[in-house]
């Protein structure tokens, strides 16, 4: 059911690019909603109700009606998570998806409709790409790794000099990358087109299907400073492969505090 909406919702945004696209500012000019990310949310939470009337729903544009802390089985779902992405580039958006019971992750689908890649994972089943089986396997350095953030342009990260930590980090490691959806990149990370991804201050819709993606593949989800991710409110985020976790945390914050 969750592969089916991320899919048809795909399909739904890429149909609605090839007309012209209503933008609106949430909080700033860089903090983009568009009237897709509205029709495509309203799209997936009719197709969760129809089949699953007792269950709740987390949505970025909050076209939910209920109260979604009153469920004990919640979907968490991002319409289009890299909206600038997508009235920009047409390419690095996605489609995101989880399913949580009692705050325990069950499903996760993340879907690139540019691209038709299709990451998903079923707790306790694996993660895939398309038909391909996702593994962490591959011993990888922090010295040799790919990382991906978002920290720089973060007040938060500003505030307690995080940013600064990153730009250290960003010497030591073999490189730096953004493409500004948190929800591809986490799953960049399970299929190994990363190493690792770090970042301040993600919403639940943000990080809620891809981190049981990467836990599936085998890599480590957790807040930056070591402590468990919620799974219902706004996190730092750390996601990488799990020969370098400590390295990259004792880093993130042994030098910043």
């Amino acid at each position: 059911m969750a592969i089916h909406c991320a899919k048809t919702a795909g399909a739904l945004s890429l149909e609605r690019l090839k007309q012209p696209i209503l933008v609106e500012y949430k909080t700033s000019a860089s903090d983009l909603v568009t009237a897709v990310d509205k029709e495509v949310e309203k799209h997936v939470i009719q197709a969760i109700i129809k089949e699953f009337p007792d269950h709740g729903i987390l949505g970025e544009e909050s076209m939910f009606e209920g109260n979604p802390a009153d469920y004990e089985t919640l979907w968490i779902i991002d319409p289009i998570d890299g909206t600038t992405n997508f009235v920009h580039q047409q390419i690095n958006f996605s489609v995101s998806i989880a399913v949580y019971h009692k705050g325990e992750g069950l499903v996760g689908v993340v879907y690139d409709p540019s691209r038709d890649e299709l990451f998903y994972a079923v707790k306790g089943q694996g993660a895939y790409l398309n038909d391909r089986r996702l593994g962490l396997t591959k011993q990888v350095k922090l010295e040799e790794a790919l990382l991906c953030t978002s920290v720089f342009w973060n007040k938060r990260a500003e505030q307690i000099g995080i940013d600064q930590i990153v730009k250290r980090l960003a010497g030591k490691v073999r490189g730096m990358r953004l493409l500004g959806s948190a929800a591809l990149e986490i799953s960049y990370v399970a299929a190994g087109r990363l190493d690792g991804y770090v970042s301040m201050s993600l919403n639940a819709w943000d990080f809620g299907a891809a981190r049981i993606i990467v836990e599936e593949a085998g890599g480590v989800a957790t807040k930056m400073n070591g402590e468990p991710l919620p799974f219902d409110q706004k996190s730092s985020v750390m996601a990488c492969n799990p020969a370098f976790y400590e390295e990259l945390r004792q880093f993130l914050n042994l030098e910043g505090k």
